[in-house]
C-alpha cells in the first residue's frame, strides 16, 4: 500500500515537472514576441505569372520614428524575409525575383526594435493579402469528336478542355491554346475561359495527318508569344487510311489512260505509214 502511495506521489512530481516547463517555454515564447508588432503590407499585382518579379511593401506609419526597425516579410505565418528600416523610412519593400509557383500563399509584415531570426518570428500580421503565382503553360485534356481512325479526305475536329479551375492575369477571358502533334505546335486557337473550350479542325485530313496529338493553354498571357517545351496531359494518335477502292480506281485510270495513248500514238503512225506508201 506504501508502495502504491510512493508511485502515485512519484507520478504527480513529473507531471508537475512537465507543467512546468511547458510554462517557462510559453512564457519564453510571449516575451520573445512581445515586442513584435503587426505592419500593413502592400502590392501592385496579387496575381503574377510564374517567372515574374513579386513586390511586396511593407509599412509601418503608426510606430514612432523614433529609432530604427527590423521588417520582416511572412508567408503563411512563417518568417521569409527581413530588412532593417531606417529611422526616416516608413516604407519597406521586398522583392521575390523569378517568383515560381510555390510562392503562391498569403502574406504579412510584422516589425520589432530588436532583430530576431527569421524561424523566431512566430507572431503572423494582422494585414494579409493572397498572392497567386499562375504557370505560364498548362497541360490541357485533348478529345476527338468521333472515331479516331478516319479516311482521307474526313472532316476531323479536336477539343481541348481543362478539368480544374483557371486563373488568369487580369481577370483574362481569352487565352492562346495550342494543338501540338509530336513536338511540333500546329494550329493556334482562341481557349474561351467562360466555356473551359477551345476547338481545332482539320477540315480534309491526309495520310500525313496521323500521328500523336496533346494540347496546352497559356493561363499567364492573352494572346502573346509562347514556347515550345511543354507537353499536354495525353496523347492522342489520330491515323488516316487510304481508301483500297479509290487507290484501285486511281490505278486503273492511269493504266487506261496508258493504253490509250499507246493506241492513239500507234494509230498515228500506222497512218503516216499509210499515207507514205500511198505516195509512193
Amino acid at each position: 500500500m506504501l508502495q502504491r502511495v510512493g508511485e502515485g506521489g512519484s507520478l504527480s512530481i513529473t507531471m508537475n515537472i512537465i507543467i512546468a516547463l511547458l510554462c517557462i517555454l510559453t512564457n519564453q515564447v510571449i516575451s520573445q514576441t512581445k515586442d513584435i508588432f503587426p505592419a500593413k503590407i502592400l502590392a501592385q499585382q496579387t496575381i503574377i505569372s510564374e517567372n515574374s518579379d513579386l513586390y511586396v511593401t511593407c509599412t509601418t506609419l503608426e510606430r514612432k520614428k523614433d529609432s530604427k526597425v527590423f521588417i520582416y516579410l511572412l508567408k503563411n505565418g512563417r518568417g521569409i524575409q527581413n530588412l532593417t528600416q531606417k529611422q526616416d523610412r516608413s516604407d519597406t519593400k521586398f522583392s521575390i525575383p523569378r517568383a515560381g509557383l510555390h510562392h503562391s500563399g498569403n502574406y504579412s509584415c510584422v516589425y520589432s526594435q530588436k532583430p530576431y531570426t527569421l524561424s523566431e518570428v512566430v507572431k503572423k500580421g494582422d494585414d494579409i493579402i493572397e498572392i497567386l503565382v499562375i504557370a505560364n503553360f498548362l497541360p490541357a485534356d485533348i478529345s476527338i469528336v468521333g472515331p479516331s481512325t478516319v479516311h482521307e479526305g474526313d472532316y476531323v475536329e479536336f477539343q481541348c478542355t481543362v478539368s480544374q479551375h483557371l486563373h488568369t492575369l487580369g481577370g483574362c477571358k481569352f487565352i492562346y491554346a495550342y494543338l501540338r502533334k509530336n513536338d511540333m505546335i500546329l494550329q493556334v486557337q482562341v481557349f474561351n475561359v467562360s466555356q473551359m473550350l477551345a476547338t481545332f479542325i482539320i477540315d480534309s485530313a491526309v495520310l500525313k495527318d496521323s500521328g500523336p496529338y496533346s494540347c496546352i493553354v497559356l493561363p499567364s498571357k492573352c494572346f502573346y508569344e509562347h514556347e515550345y517545351t511543354v507537353h499536354g496531359t495525353n496523347n492522342l494518335f489520330l491515323e488516316v487510311k487510304v481508301d483500297l477502292i479509290s487507290l484501285g480506281l486511281l490505278r486503273y485510270g492511269v493504266i487506261t489512260l496508258m493504253v490509250l495513248l499507246v493506241a492513239f500514238l500507234c494509230g498515228s503512225n500506222n497512218k503516216q505509214a499509210n499515207a507514205d506508201m500511198l505516195e509512193k
